[in-house]
């Protein structure tokens, strides 16, 4: 089955997202994939990628992506130079400097 992908405008700018989750290493591990919106409703570019989990642990962990954390991540990433042009993943990590409240980035793997 494929995943909606949902819209969000950063900066003027059109994006698509994707949001999913997935376990490992006992953790409930959040993934955030996002692509520049193209004219005819078509992803292109380069995707962003980053995984994050959830700072307060527990047992019943329910982290997932939101709007507000997508945005955080455009905008880390777009200061990092995640460009339009160009193929492949960017993957956003722990040394790009991604601050958010409830979510931290881990290492892609």
């Amino acid at each position: 089955m494929e995943k909606k992908h949902r819209k969000i405008v950063v900066d003027d700018r059109e994006y698509a997202w994707v949001g999913d989750w997935s376990y490992g290493m006992g953790n409930r591990v959040v993934g955030i994939r996002v692509w520049f919106k193209g004219p005819d409703q078509r992803t292109v570019g380069p995707m962003l990628s980053v995984k994050l989990v959830g700072k307060g642990g527990g047992v019943a962990d329910s982290s997932a992506a939101l709007p507000h954390h997508v945005r955080e991540v455009i905008l880390v990433a777009r200061r990092s130079g995640w460009k339009p042009e160009g193929r492949g993943t960017f993957w956003l990590r722990p040394s790009h400097g991604l601050e958010l409240d409830d979510l931290e980035v881990i290492e892609p793997g």
